[in-house]
């Protein structure tokens, strides 16, 4: 793979046989002019090689330029639990399961792991990266990378005792915004959850949290007891003053003042017609991550219901100790083989541009004039159509590969 990192003083015109903006029709034959770090006009090649004067020309022939994918959720710290933990069927065992090997792990092994996904997300064209750690042993490798994201510093604590302080000011990190999110609301105590979105808010950072990803976790709210519980008692954090609230997580989280359009809610599997109705009037955005709840067997995402009510949804791979392979193009295609009446084009524009939006980068995510050339080149093995279903279909579906990178 190719990479070029557009300086001030580049004035390219990249061509393609195709150029999918996302957020307007594809374009056949297509072109786009970059000056000044950022894209300045987009087009047909026919159109633009009379308008732009003195750029150097780039011509891709038979490829597709798209905005770089974003990964919105992910453990990169959890990488070296690659085919070390199988699918159970059982969420709680599968926690259990992660505990075990987690401990077993040396840092060295945990850094060495996350270097080699972070340079699978470059090859597999991720521009933009939401990833949450515990012990922060990604950031230096994150904040000399050349993607942009999200660093959340995970905060698990039951009991409620957790200084919040401000976080990693020794790193110079302008590409990474770094904050702290919230586990999940059966593993993070009520108080802390709120003290936590207040920490954020007063940044202007996203709130993050997993939630409604089992029926585990429902069953904990309703009534304080079951698996989780016993988790909890056994590892020695368990909260005595915890009252059940006896409602869904997002009716919990939603009492607790933390849902608003900054708050990105993580897999987001069992919720009911009313919890929707709740995550619309809040703005509140959601992240799925199907192949990952497949693999831990709790479902999958109501994402046809979600989409209809209007509510926005970003994709995330979550780790390897739930994924065989992180990558946001098998996601896309889990999804559309799931929801087959939902367009190749929504899904993509849920991988790029509401990934970008909702992580708080609105100048990516999407081709058009004023935001950053954050953009992959794809070449697909078989010849490129020149149908638009069939191209979206093979983006999809045929073997392809990343060939070039274009970004600032």
């Amino acid at each position: 793979m190719e990479n070029i990192q557009v300086q001030s003083y580049h004035h390219y015109l990249l061509r393609a046989k195709w150029v999918l903006p996302i957020l307007s029709s594809p374009i056949f034959d297509g072109a786009i002019e970059i000056k000044d770090k950022k894209i300045t006009k987009i087009g047909t090649y026919k159109e633009l090689s009379k308008e732009v004067i003195d750029a150097k020309l780039i011509d891709f022939e038979d490829a597709v330029i798209m905005p770089a994918l974003t990964n919105a959720h992910t453990h990169l710290e959890l990488s070296a639990l690659k085919y070390r933990i199988p699918p159970s069927g059982s969420f709680i065992l599968w926690v259990r399961n992660v505990i075990k090997m987690r401990e077993q792990l040396t840092p060295i092994e945990m850094k060495e792991a996350a270097k080699l996904a972070i340079e699978g997300f470059w090859k597999e064209g991720i521009g933009i990266i939401g990833d949450v750690g515990n012990i922060a042993i990604t950031l230096d490798l994150l904040c000399q990378s050349p993607f942009y994201g999200y660093f959340f510093q995970e905060v698990l604590n039951f009991q409620g005792v957790y200084n919040l302080k401000e976080l990693y000011i020794k790193y110079p990190c302008s590409n990474f915004k770094i904050t702290y999110s919230a586990h999940a609301p059966h593993t993070v105590a009520p108080l802390l959850i709120q003290a936590i979105k207040s920490y954020n808010k007063k940044r202007k950072r996203l709130f993050c949290i997993h939630c409604a990803e089992s029926s585990e976790e429902v069953e904990f709210l309703q009534t304080g007891k079951g698996q989780w519980s016993k988790l909890l008692k056994e590892r020695g954090i368990w909260n005595d003053s915890f009252i059940p609230p006896k409602v869904s997580p997002v009716k919990y989280l939603n009492s607790l003042g933390v849902l608003d359009e900054n708050t990105l809610l993580i897999h987001a599997v069992y919720v009911d017609e009313e919890d929707i109705k709740i995550l619309k009037e809040k703005n509140v955005k959601i992240c799925i991550c199907p192949k990952s709840n497949i693999f831990i067997g709790v479902g999958i995402p109501k994402l046809k219901k979600f989409l209809n009510a209007g509510i926005e949804v970003c994709i995330g791979t979550d780790s390897f100790a739930s994924n065989d392979h992180l990558s946001i193009w098998d996601e896309i295609k889990v999804l559309h083989s799931f929801f087959t009446d939902i367009s190749i084009e929504e899904l993509l524009k849920m991988a790029t541009y509401n990934g970008a939006h909702i992580l708080g980068f609105s100048n990516m995510g999407a081709i058009m004039p004023d935001y950053k050339p954050n953009l992959i080149i794809i070449e697909i093995k078989d010849k490129l159509s020149e149908n638009l279903k069939k191209i979206l279909e093979d983006l999809v579906y045929s073997e392809k590969e990343v060939i070039f990178r274009v970004y600032v």
